[in-house]
Formats: C-alpha cells, structure tokens, sequence
C-alpha cells in the first residue's frame, strides 16, 4: 500500500484541507505554491484510511435482545452463546458480515472518501 501525505498551518486543526500527496516533499511543494514562504512552518501527516466494519457480536447481542423482549424466556440462549468463546460459529458470521457490507458499500458508491491523519513530527519548516 502506498502512503499518502496531507499538510496543513495549524497544529490544532481538525480538518486538513490540502488533500493528499505522495510524498513528504509534495507536501511541501503545494504549501509553497499556497503561498507558504521559506522559513513559514506547516506541519505534515500521514493520511490513514478509515475502514468502516460492522461487528457481529454487537449486531447477535441486538437480535438476542430483540427476539426476548418479542417473546420473553422462551428466547433465552438464542443465538446459541459458548460460555467463554462468545456466540456459536461467530467468525463464520463476522467474515460473511464483512464480505455483504463491503459489497453493499460499493455498489452503493458509499466507499469512505475520507481519512485520519497522523501527523509525523510537531512542524516542518519550509526550506529556502
């Protein structure tokens, strides 16, 4: 996976809006030509994709819940709980949760377009 980079001016800001760039020194090079000047500081990050998931435990515990509040005791240890493994065959549910919510996410054009940054040092100062 290729990184990605993002700069900004402030430290504390939560949105960065100069996009991403490839490299370290591209960073820089647009902050320049945004009119940054040698010796101006910016601080730069690495941008960290967001990965959206559903959890199958939590999504079990909500149709558990559902199904005694429905109908009372008779509900009770379904879906089908192992005491200290969790739900029964819950790996099998997560991969085909993953596979379905990542598909509906793309024929939906849903795909998260948006990103977390990690800055990579505290400021970066333009060179001369």
């Amino acid at each position: 996976m290729n990184k990605k980079y993002s700069w900004t001016e402030n430290q504390t800001d939560d949105i960065w809006y100069h996009g991403k760039f490839t490299s370290v020194e591209a960073c820089i090079k647009d902050a320049i030509g945004c009119g940054k000047k040698p010796g101006e500081k910016i601080v730069i990050g690495l941008c960290e994709d967001y990965i959206p998931h559903l959890n199958a435990d939590t999504l079990l515990d909500q149709v558990s819940e559902d199904a005694y509040e429905e109908v009372g005791e008779v509900a009770e240890g379904w879906p089908e709980f192992v005491d200290w493994k969790g739900y029964k065959d819950i790996d099998k549910l997560q991969e085909k949760i993953n596979k379905a919510f990542n598909e509906w996410l793309e024929e939906t054009k849903q795909i998260p377009g948006f990103y977390q940054i990690r800055p990579l040092a505290d400021l970066v100062t333009i060179p001369n």
